[in-house]
């Protein structure tokens, strides 16, 4: 078989994609596809593509949804944490956040994401 791995698709609420794909930007992403004003678009970080998609489902309870992360490396995961915590604040969205041990941070935008939180995680841990 030739088949390749190309994209990991996460549901958004919706008209969040804009917010989402600047939250995304800032860690270091940039929309790879998008097709006029549809509300879905791929985004992607060196050969890593992640696709973004606007549903009315139900964001699930954060117990589940910590189990299903994009997640970032960083070599200062709190302080990139501390940072997107800032810019939530200063546009009035809802943050929250957790760590599965030491070095392993998840952040949740509960009113965007619906199936999946962000984890940065320590070069350290690697």
């Amino acid at each position: 078989m030739k088949t390749q791995l190309h994209h990991f698709a996460y549901t958004i609420q919706p008209n969040t994609l804009e917010t989402v794909i600047k939250l995304l930007e800032k860690l270091g992403c940039k929309v790879s596809y998008r097709k006029g004003q549809e509300r879905w678009c791929m985004i992607s970080q060196d050969k890593n593509i992640i696709q973004l998609i606007e549903t009315e489902d139900t964001p699930i309870n954060i117990e589940t949804k910590t189990n299903t992360h994009i997640a970032f490396i960083s070599q200062t995961p709190q302080e990139d944490i501390e940072k997107i915590k800032q810019w939530a604040k200063e546009n009035n969205i809802e943050f929250r956040q957790g760590e599965w041990y030491e070095g392993a941070y998840w952040f949740d935008l509960p009113k965007m994401f619906s199936n999946f939180v962000i984890e940065i995680m320590d070069t350290k841990l690697l």
